[in-house]
Parts: C-alpha cells; structure tokens; sequence
C-alpha cells in the first residue's frame, strides 16, 4: 500500500484546520488532516503490508509509531525500533498517542526501564517521550515511588515537559493518593508544574470534592 496517498484519501479538511491549531510548532504544510482512528487502521493495514513509509508529514510519524504497536518481538527488538522512532518526535500529539499505544512496555517494564530513563534530558520531546511512558505504564505499586522522585527532580524550561510533568502527577494521583499528595505537600516541584497539576487534579471526576478543597492550598 503506498501510505502517503492512504492518508490523503482519508483527510479531513475541518479536522486539519482544527488539529493544526492545537500543535502550533509544526509546519502546517506538514499536516494531512486524518483522525486518529482512522491512523491507527492504515497503521494495522502497513504493518501487515511492510509498507514503506517516507515519514515526512504528522501522520506519516505518526502511523509509523502506530505500526510498532503491533509488532510481537523481544524488548531489545522494541528498544531498537523505538530508537528509530524517538527523534522524530517534534510535537506533543505524535509523542502522546503513540506513547499511548506502545502497550508491550507492560510486559517489558523491567528490561525497558533504563531505556526510557535515558532520554530524561535530551531534549524537550526526548524527556515528554519519558515522562509519558512512566505515567502510562510505571504508575504501579513497584515503581511509584521511583516514578515520584523522578517526577520532582526534572528541572526543566520546556513547556512541553512541564506540562506532561503536571499531567503525571495528576494520573498519579489518583492512583497513588498518599504517595502523590505528600509530593505535592512538599512543595518541591516547579510553580507552573505544581499548580497546573493542581489544576489538572481538581478537573478530574475521580478525585473527591474534599480533596480538590485541600489541594488549593498548596498552590504556589
């Protein structure tokens, strides 16, 4: 299948207008315009082809990010693949949803954990492609508290690893309640990661009236 005219064949103008806005640094000539779902699907159908993918525009990153979802092979396997993949990261939207998708870190935490650690400091969408992959998959009982400490000693001035910082705490939050409101307690993260955290905790429906009162308090 040639992936690029697949793409074209299911773009979505108002979609494109829509998606452009929300990822402001990338090049809108750079932008098909194709839902995600619909990514995901020719991403299945690549796969499955071998399909050459040139990975010049948003989706072409993104669809090949998908297709390594569905590969069945060792971690090393995975760690090489995602070693391709990872610098072409240059926008939250391609770092988040194929983050998302790479479920086979799961069964691979232990042999994947340093891998990941490396690219905390590497640069803005290398440390978001970190931050990411320990909030979706290192949120359990045996890393939290690894997870935590991590979280607060990231001292960083992109915007984009700030806000994936803030969204963590959140997810852990309402995971690990105890652990992640003793972090907040501390005061020790930055003030924009620690209030839009805040932020983040108070908007979600699984976190108690109460404790979106007490929260306030610790805003800095």
């Amino acid at each position: 299948m040639d992936i690029r005219k697949e793409l074209f064949k299911n773009q979505d103008i108002k979609y494109r207008e829509f998606h452009k806005n929300i990822v402001p640094n990338v090049d809108e000539e750079k932008i098909i315009g194709v839902r995600i779902p619909v990514q995901r699907e020719i991403a299945k159908m690549a796969y499955l082809e071998n399909a050459e993918n040139k990975c010049e525009y948003l989706e072409e990153i993104m669809v090949y990010g998908f297709s390594l979802s569905y590969k069945k092979c060792s971690a090393e396997e995975h760690m090489e693949d995602l070693k391709s993949f990872v610098p072409m990261i240059d926008n939250w939207a391609v770092c988040d949803s194929c983050c998302s998708s790479f479920k086979f870190t799961k069964k691979y935490r232990s042999e994947m954990h340093d891998f990941i650690l490396s690219y905390i400091g590497k640069g803005e969408y290398e440390t978001r492609f970190a931050v990411v992959m320990l909030m979706d998959y290192y949120l359990t009982d045996e890393y939290i508290d690894e997870v935590l400490g991590i979280i607060s000693s990231i001292d960083s001035e992109y915007y984009y690893v700030n806000m994936a910082l803030s969204w963590a705490v959140q997810a852990a939050f309402v995971k690990h309640r105890e652990k992640t409101l003793k972090l907040i307690k501390s005061k020790v993260l930055k003030p924009e990661v620690q209030n839009k955290a805040i932020q983040k905790i108070r908007d979600s429906y699984r976190v108690s009236d109460e404790d979106k009162a007490l929260l306030l308090n610790y805003k800095l």
